[in-house]
């Protein structure tokens, strides 16, 4: 009976001990805080969509003239040295034109192609442009820009998120009369890399490289970290 009861105790001094240990993890005093941190860029390559298209009665006539347009595109291409690999041309479509009043009536067909340029470098996406609107391509768009470094500013953005939660953490414990010790849990929660339009008015018949106008992206990104208060 006695020995039962000693190794009762011990279990029961075993429990509390744990109790214990765990009571103290818990009961640390913290701080969590968000941080946000933003870093702008401009973009470096740029996305151009240009369409062949002619209409009329004659499509073996209308497939020859959008075929010549598109050699002419590439072949420009060519020239400004953009590599075969970012120049994407599409197939052939070719559509019907119906008159639907007073009667259906078919009026022609119309014949077009695609051809999408991605180009690195605002001196020759500004010389495309102009090369394309010598050709007398009516349908020219821009179809979006990219960062090409964007990993090291969102690394970037990550960094100045950090930076202002240690800020804030460091602000409430300061007004607290305390102090901000290690981060023991980091989070993070958003980052956001927007595209920007591409300006293509011409803000003056200057040399080609003044007459567009790139848009500023604007790379966010949030944190959110646990402090331990000292």
């Amino acid at each position: 009976m006695k020995r039962m009861t000693l190794i009762l105790l011990a279990g029961a001094s075993l429990f509390t001990l744990t109790a214990c240990g765990q009571g103290t993890a818990i009961d640390r005093d913290t701080i969590s805080v968000t941080g946000t941190g933003e870093v702008h860029a401009e973009p470096d390559i740029f996305l151009v969509s240009a369409t062949a298209r002619q209409e009329g009665d004659d499509i073996d006539a209308l497939k020859d003239r959008v075929d010549d347009a598109v050699s002419d595109m590439l072949e420009l291409a060519d020239d400004l040295d953009i590599p075969e690999k970012q120049v994407r041309a599409s197939d052939l479509r070719i559509s019907p034109q119906w008159q639907y009043q007073p009667e259906r009536k078919l009026l022609g067909h119309q014949v077009s192609r695609d051809v999408t340029f991605r180009v690195s470098g605002m001196s020759v996406y500004t010389r495309l442009l102009d090369g394309l609107a010598s050709q007398n391509v009516q349908d020219l768009h821009p179809a979006g820009t990219e960062i090409s470094n964007v990993d090291i500013h969102t690394d970037r953005a990550l960094e100045k998120a950090v930076d202002d939660a240690r800020r804030r953490a460091e602000r409430i414990a300061d007004a607290a009369d305390r102090s901000v010790g290690e981060a023991i849990r980091i989070e993070a929660q958003n980052v956001q890399v927007p595209r920007p339009v591409m300006m293509m008015a011409r803000v003056k018949e200057d040399a080609a490289g003044g007459s567009y106008r790139p848009g500023e992206t604007e790379i966010s990104a949030q944190v959110s970290i646990t402090f331990e208060l000292e």
